[in-house]
């Protein structure tokens, strides 16, 4: 072997070892996060008396004369979990992994998270039901579940910021900001958020190495999950039809032969970005199909109840009506004087969101507007870390998730909503770097960093004693 080649293998093996230092250094500061979320929110709930005590309610009690010291006191540290993670929406979850789905309004909560706990207390967790009770199991359940996406969700972000940003150190620091993510405790309870945000981000990563088939796929788990999964789809759309290296084998030869032939390949890459975004959406329409046939079939001799809208037209969905029903979501609803703090509350993630766009596109506004095709300066085209061109699709899918959140739902989510959107803490990342480099801008990283914990541990607090916001 030449001295070249060793040399070159040698920085391989070497780059290899550090990548999988970080990676291991990323889990150990996902599981600390964990571990202080959850402890946080057991000492909060010892000394903090609870807003509401639907808990005590919806838990049934166990028969202390009949179980043993051991059961019970395995039975009391569950309920001691349950008691700081399941609050708000999770209490559906628990319901429909114990139950299915029971009332229309249920169908506002999609089915992945339910049927793993389901899966996890019928199988490896199948011991724990003699011992605590189904109920109490299937929240052991989800915890496990919700925790566990968040560590593989912090690890699949560096890795996907070592591929689309071209800056490791960026890559590590992004992921290291995801880990004390201001939605910190919905991460870590019986809510979606960590399973989505690891699906999305997975999809992400098969997305940067063109492998879109297994990317569909993972989406189309996303959407069993979340409904915003199916926007990620674009990102088919953006590699295949819509970027300018797709177009790149199109140009040169005019003969007509060779026209006939990109015709043809035109043609079949649209049909594929169909069958992609179609998979992608496959977990939201066997929902969706699910509910219409739960909800419109009326069994034989039953009397015919209220026809909801979606049974009758195509174009209305179940959970549209139940989100708009149950819980007043819709365009410019919650722009009422009642509202005013929630959005007070969503205003730091906002500021920070138009900031990442503003910063972005001003980096090169040519290149912005025209999806890429053109840019202002060849410096802007070898730009990496945050202004690199890959981010563009990341950039446009923000701007329209922003607009969403602002318009159209109840705003104060907006932290555990962007909580699966990478360009987020790429961008918190990229702030909190390079105000470190700049004496004068280090107010900018303690802004950043301060909102990002504080936020997270105030909210830690709250969440476990079923304080808003929620």
């Amino acid at each position: 072997m030449s001295l070249s080649k060793r040399v070159s293998a040698s920085v391989s093996r070497a780059a290899s070892a550090h990548v999988e230092d970080r990676i291991w250094s990323v889990v150990k500061y996902a599981v600390l996060s964990r571990v202080i979320s959850l402890a946080l929110g057991a000492v909060s709930n010892a000394f903090v008396e609870d807003y509401d005590s639907s808990l005590s309610v919806f838990l049934p009690s166990v028969d202390e004369a009949k179980a043993s010291v051991a059961f019970l006191s395995l039975e009391r540290l569950a309920r001691a979990l349950a008691q700081i993670v399941v609050r708000w929406d999770a209490f559906y979850f628990v319901h429909i992994a114990d139950a299915g789905y029971i009332y229309e309004q249920e169908h506002a909560f999609f089915p992945l998270l339910p049927l793993l706990m389901r899966a996890l207390t019928s199988t490896v967790l199948s011991p724990l039901v003699s011992a605590i009770g189904r109920q109490l199991a299937l929240v052991v359940a989800g915890v496990l579940v919700s925790n566990t996406a968040f560590v593989l969700a912090a690890v699949t972000l560096y890795r996907l910021g070592c591929r689309s940003l071209s800056n490791e150190k960026l890559a590590y620091v992004s992921a290291l900001m995801f880990v004390v993510a201001p939605s910190n405790m919905f991460m870590s309870a019986v809510y979606t958020e960590s399973l989505f945000a690891w699906l999305a981000f997975s999809a992400l990563l098969l997305v940067s190495y063109e492998q879109y088939m297994l990317a569909a796929l993972c989406l189309g788990a996303s959407t069993l999950c979340r409904s915003n999964g199916i926007t990620y789809a674009g990102f088919f759309v953006w590699n295949l039809l819509v970027r300018q290296e797709a177009w790149a084998e199109f140009a040169g030869d005019r003969g007509m032969r060779r026209w006939w032939a990109k015709i043809g390949t035109l043609l079949s890459r649209v049909l594929y970005s169909l069958i992609l975004v179609a998979l992608s959406s496959l977990g939201f329409v066997a929902f969706e199909i699910f509910g219409r046939r739960k909800l419109c079939e009326i069994p034989a001799g039953a009397s015919e109840p209220e026809r909801r809208l979606y049974c009758s037209d195509s174009l209305s969905t179940v959970y549209g009506f139940v989100q708009s029903k149950y819980w007043d979501v819709g365009f410019l609803r919650y722009y009422t004087l009642q509202q005013a703090p929630n959005f007070l509350l969503a205003a730091p993630m906002i500021v920070l969101s138009v900031a990442g766009l503003w910063v972005y596109a001003a980096h090169d506004r040519t290149r912005f507007v025209s999806l890429g095709w053109v840019q202002r300066t060849p410096a802007a085209a070898a730009s990496t870390g945050y202004f690199d061109r890959r981010l563009l699709p990341h950039m446009y899918l923000w701007a329209v998730l922003l607009f969403v959140a602002t318009t159209s739902m109840h705003v104060q989510v907006i932290t555990r909503f962007f909580s699966g959107l990478p360009v987020v803490f790429w961008f918190a990342g990229h702030a909190v770097a390079a105000a470190s480099l700049d004496p004068n801008r280090r107010w900018v990283q303690w802004a950043v960093v301060g909102y990002f914990v504080g936020y997270g541990l105030v909210g830690a607090v709250l969440f476990s004693n079923f304080f808003p916001p929620a």
